[in-house]
């Protein structure tokens, strides 16, 4: 191990490279030339005086010129600086790699296959997702909303027996809004709009419900029912074929009595639809959907006059 040279602390060895001070030129800095200068005659007059306990002089300073003595000032040894010792680190083994935790060079650099395997799995959960809990999505399609001229709830069926197909058959939201006995106080709105089943199953909606309206017309609404209906008059549930589209068809119950024309369409426009039941025909098996909410759009333009 390297040791640094120790300092010659006796004024032993080679001294010819120290070179005492000239004494001569030191006293002949003491002379009245050189130390009567304008600008320290004040501290001249200090050393010449009594008025300063010490006085200077440049004899006194070769006195301690001595260079064996300020050699002995140098500490006799230093301590010696270790070096590092590298051989324990360089004996440990940096561990490899291994199984998940190895790199794969993709696009000039290396990524874990951990990570790899985390996106695949995302990527995945994704696309079955999208797949089998996906809703299809629906669009307003406000030229065919509207109200449906000369329909007579009480064609086929009284009041007790429309309330009691309503509760097989339908969403009913509110049993008080059958409060009239009159056709003429209801109206029957169809609202229109485009499903898009963006998944590879065929998707089946067996209902309609309503999630939400506007309190002032909670009573005003009386049920929600899907319009298609099979060869028999009978209601059935909507279907929508793998990556297609379909015209489905909502209709609503309303009872008119008191409300003016623009709360007639603010009554339909604050309902916020939803379906419930559905779900995707996967290989056989009725697989649930994430329920899709349908907001009424307020551009639809309804009129209480059926003629």
């Amino acid at each position: 191990m390297a040791k640094k040279k120790k300092n010659i602390a006796d004024g032993s060895g080679d001294m010819d490279a120290i070179k005492l001070p000239d004494q001569k030129k030191i006293r002949a800095l003491n002379t009245e030339t050189r130390r009567g200068s304008a600008v320290n005659q004040y501290a001249e007059s200090l050393f010449s005086t009594d008025k300063s306990r010490h006085q200077g002089s440049f004899e006194r300073a070769i006195a301690y010129e001595d260079p064996g003595r300020n050699l002995t000032l140098v500490p006799d040894d230093e301590e010696e600086e270790e070096e590092e010792d590298i051989t324990e680190f360089a004996a440990r083994n940096v561990p490899k790699a291994t199984g998940l935790n190895r790199g794969v060079k993709l696009g000039g650099q290396y990524v874990r296959k951990k990570t790899i395997v985390i996106w695949c799995v995302v990527a995945v959960t994704f696309l079955l997702v999208m797949m089998f809990a996906f809703p299809p999505i629906f669009a307003d399609d406000t030229d065919n909303s509207k109200v449906l001229e000369n329909q007579d709830i009480f064609k086929d069926m009284g009041m007790t027996g429309l309330k009691a197909y309503a509760s097989a058959h339908y969403y009913v939201n509110s049993e008080k809004a059958f409060s009239s006995e009159k056709a003429e106080n209801y109206r029957v709105v169809n609202l229109a709009f485009t499903a898009r089943n963006l998944s590879p199953f065929t998707v089946e909606i067996p209902k309609f419900v309503v999630t939400k309206v506007d309190p002032l017309y909670e009573d005003h609404i009386c049920y929600v029912a899907s319009g298609s209906v099979n060869e028999n008059n009978e209601d059935v549930p909507e279907t929508i074929a793998a990556f297609s589209s379909k015209k489905i068809n909502i209709q609503v119950l309303v009872n008119v009595t008191d409300l003016s024309e623009a709360q007639f369409n603010e009554a339909v426009s604050s309902m916020i639809i939803s379906t419930q039941g559905m779900n995707k025909k996967v290989f056989g098996l009725s697989i649930p959907c994430v329920p899709y909410f349908i907001f009424v759009s307020n551009n639809i333009s309804l009129s209480l006059d059926t003629k």
